[in-house]
């Protein structure tokens, strides 16, 4: 019986840890701020050696249930946070593809009337109320088509990071749900140790455990960063490439 109450709390710890670090990623690249919280949280458990917590095994169960309750706050933040950036992005999606609908409509009349206006060697022709001298017509021919593919590639970044949001939220969901799960457990095991000493066994597994733990926050550190808002408006600007106007002008 001492052997599986103490693996039982291991279990908890563990969780525990792994919640609060999964929930550390899902915030860790939104700021500096973030990530100096997710070393001082890391910073704060390795303060818990085997030594201090065979003396306290209760208060390391407090320090646990403080650090989840604190993880399903952020749980909570980040859900709304990311819920903004969700409805963010759709908006600029549907802007861009309303300026490409435009866009697109446009080209095909300047084309076909860059192709009347060469046949019939007639200049300027007249588009958009202008008149556009034969250079000219094909300077803005060359000008939308770059646009056009501009703005294409940014619809489907905003896509791609619509997708990529949307995982984030599962993971925070999943999170915030075994973390809820976590306190109940604390609490059964709180009710053990209030009948029970904490055993050898249950040290040494907690030795064993800091490893696994620091390893774990070191891969987390050495994440990457998730594309901004700022970067994928950023990809909206192309240059363009007076070569591909023959091209261009033979699609329909």
């Amino acid at each position: 019986m001492t052997s599986r109450r103490g693996l039982s709390t291991v279990g908890v710890i563990v969780a525990i840890v792994a919640v609060v670090i999964v929930i550390g990623v899902a915030v860790y690249f939104i700021s500096a701020p973030a990530r100096t919280k997710m070393k001082d949280a890391y910073a704060q458990f390795a303060e818990w050696t085997p030594e201090n917590i065979a003396k306290d095994p209760k208060g390391y169960l407090s320090f646990c249930e403080e650090k989840t309750n604190e993880a399903i706050q952020k749980c909570k933040a980040s859900k709304i946070a990311i819920s903004a950036q969700q409805a963010k992005l759709e908006q600029m999606r549907q802007d861009t593809e309303d300026k490409l609908k435009v866009g697109e409509k446009a080209l095909e009349e300047l084309k076909d009337l860059y192709r009347k206006a060469e046949t019939d060697k007639k200049w300027p022709l007249t588009w958009q109320g202008k008149g556009l001298e034969q250079e000219q017509a094909k300077r803005q021919v060359l000008r939308l088509a770059g646009e056009i593919e501009s703005k294409t590639k940014l619809s489907q970044e905003y896509k791609a990071a619509a997708d990529q949001l949307r995982v984030q939220l599962t993971k925070v969901d999943d999170a915030f749900d075994r973390a809820n799960e976590q306190l109940s457990k604390i609490k059964v095991n709180r009710e053990k140790l209030a009948v029970q000493q904490i055993t050898d066994d249950l040290k040494n597994n907690l030795v064993a455990m800091k490893s696994a733990i620091q390893t774990t926050i070191v891969d987390v550190d050495s994440q990457g960063g998730t594309l901004s808002l700022d970067d994928l408006a950023a990809r909206s600007e192309a240059a363009v490439d007076d070569s591909r106007f023959d091209e261009i002008m033979k699609k329909k």
